[in-house]
């Protein structure tokens, strides 16, 4: 089927279009130039044959014997194809005919038949070949009119004024029915003939434009259409040294250059997908830093003001607890109920102090300091202690570390927190502890990991938090991982948890190497100030 918005259609419709308007335009003239050499052959004709009756009546006209040329014109008119033959005078007179109705009757000039000759009442009868054609319509069919001045000769004075220049008109009536017919069948002949040549040249043009054009065509446009649909393993194979195979090479370039460029596409969309995970984590991790930052700052001002205001009457009821503990005897009914006041208020002075601890973090002292010395300090300072009874402590020291430039009481401080947690976190047969260092990209890292009952990720979201704590009611206050938070950003550092129910936790505490001037550390021990 046919389509009409194709390719081929197009150029099929313009090309038959064009033959058929050079065609009709061909037939048209050819048409025409043979119906006038037709007619001017049939004009002759008419001619030799008016010229051959004025000469056959002229003797018989100059002795006046009407008879004679009358039988001579009625011999000429019954001739195939002569309409009329007639002779009028000046005056318009019909006066010899070969039908006889029409003697003496009067031409008229405003008839179709006279029109050429007898314009705005100019009669055109002397023309350079002496004769006139005119073709015009009768009830018979088309006529051809032929005029023949008879001229007033000297033969003719005796009869005729010298004066007279014309004497009447031989006029002869010729029809057109034969022209017309040969020219329908020459009209016939060149339209089948048209057609004929038409219908072929668009068969063959079909068969060219289905071969040379339509069939590449197709296959560039199935290929786009595969192409577009994501399937870039392909290519159009179209032997041709023309345009369409100029075309077909450059979709095959085309196609080779845009799967490269997929592929690249993709490889930059997985690289570009892991850089947006990495710096959405840092993000996260920035914004979970400034969201800890910013409690602990309001919980800062908070702490300092309840502290403030409940440390002075707490300190009272525990020394009147205390003194009236120390007058009543073992038997006194209130001992048991002042050593319960006197342990609650002790517990509520420490909370207080860790309050005022955790508001006023003072600014750190920073001096060089080896990490591995002030880590071996912290835990000679806790593996006494019975909580680290059943506890292995690894140490996994990098060599060659560098000093840090650091606060030394504070950044035991937060080591203490830590082991102490773990510790807490190792309860019933106890485990191993893990302290490991190390330094990369200019940054120096500890971690402490431990193998107790590990975190949950809710936990995780809530560890540094003020006053969140996993342990028993009177065991912890919360605010130990808050402060040592606070102590590693204020040494521009980071503190960072891994944690899974069951497998233990790993905190690792990151510092900057850096000295006073912001130049790197070098390897040394500093002494611990007391």
């Amino acid at each position: 089927m046919i389509k009409l918005r194709s390719l081929k259609t197009k150029i099929l419709l313009s090309v038959i279009i064009v033959v058929v308007v050079i065609e009709g335009l061909f037939l048209y003239l050819n048409i025409k130039s043979l119906s006038r050499q037709i007619l001017d052959k049939t004009e002759e004709e008419a001619f030799n044959l008016s010229e051959t009756i004025r000469l056959s009546i002229r003797n018989a006209m100059i002795k006046d014997r009407r008879d004679e040329y009358q039988r001579i014109i009625d011999d000429v008119a019954q001739r195939k194809g002569i309409a009329e033959v007639r002779i009028f005078n000046k005056q318009g007179e019909i006066t010899v005919s070969s039908d006889s109705s029409k003697v003496g009757t009067v031409v008229d000039k405003k008839a179709e038949a006279c029109y050429g000759c007898h314009r705005e009442d100019e009669a055109k009868v002397l023309l350079p070949s002496d004769s006139k054609t005119r073709t015009y319509h009768t009830e018979k069919g088309s006529l051809l009119g032929l005029i023949n001045p008879i001229y007033n000769e000297p033969s003719c004075y005796p009869c005729h004024p010298k004066i007279t220049k014309v004497l009447g008109v031989l006029d002869i009536m010729i029809s057109l029915e034969d022209f017309e017919k040969e020219r329908t069948q020459i009209y016939n002949r060149m339209m089948i003939s048209g057609v004929i040549s038409v219908v072929v040249l668009g068969l063959l043009l079909i068969l060219l434009l289905t071969r040379v054009v339509n069939r590449p065509i197709d296959k560039l446009l199935a290929a786009t259409k595969t192409a577009a649909h994501g399937n870039l393993d392909q290519t159009v194979s179209i032997r041709s040294h023309d345009e369409l195979g100029e075309l077909s090479e450059s979709f095959n370039n085309m196609i080779t250059e845009l799967k490269r460029s997929r592929d690249a596409i993709e490889e930059w969309t997985q690289t570009l997908e892991h850089r947006v995970q990495e710096r959405t984590q840092e993000l996260q991790r920035i914004q979970d830093q400034l969201v800890r930052a910013g409690k602990m700052v309001a919980l800062g001002e908070l702490a300092a003001g309840v502290a403030h205001e409940i440390n002075n009457p707490l300190t009272g009821v525990l020394t009147f607890s205390s003194l009236m503990l120390k007058k009543v005897d073992e038997n006194h009914p209130w001992k048991k109920d002042l050593e319960n006041i006197v342990q609650q208020t002790t517990r509520c002075r420490n909370i207080v102090r860790g309050l005022l601890d955790f508001a006023r973090q003072r600014k750190p002292d920073k001096k060089e300091w080896d990490i591995h010395t002030i880590i071996n300090q912290t835990v000679t300072l806790v593996e006494n202690q019975a909580r680290f009874q059943n506890i292995k402590i690894n140490k996994e020291f990098k060599a060659d570390m560098p000093l840090l430039f650091i606060d030394a009481d504070q950044i035991q401080q937060v080591f203490m927190n830590i082991l102490i947690n773990a510790a807490d976190a190792m309860t019933g047969d106890g485990g191993i502890l893990t302290i490991k260092t190390n330094l990369k990209d200019g940054i120096a890292e500890v971690s402490f990991t431990d193998t107790g009952s590990g975190m949950s990720k809710e936990t995780l979201s809530k560890l540094f938090a003020p006053f969140f704590t996993t342990k028993e009611t009177g065991k912890g206050t919360g605010l130990g991982l808050a402060i040592s938070y606070g102590i590693i950003q204020s040494h521009n550092g980071d503190i960072d948890v891994e944690s899974e129910v069951g497998k233990g936790s790993t905190f690792r505490i990151k510092l900057p190497v850096e000295k006073q001037n912001g130049e790197l550390g070098k390897s040394g021990e500093g002494e611990k100030e007391k």
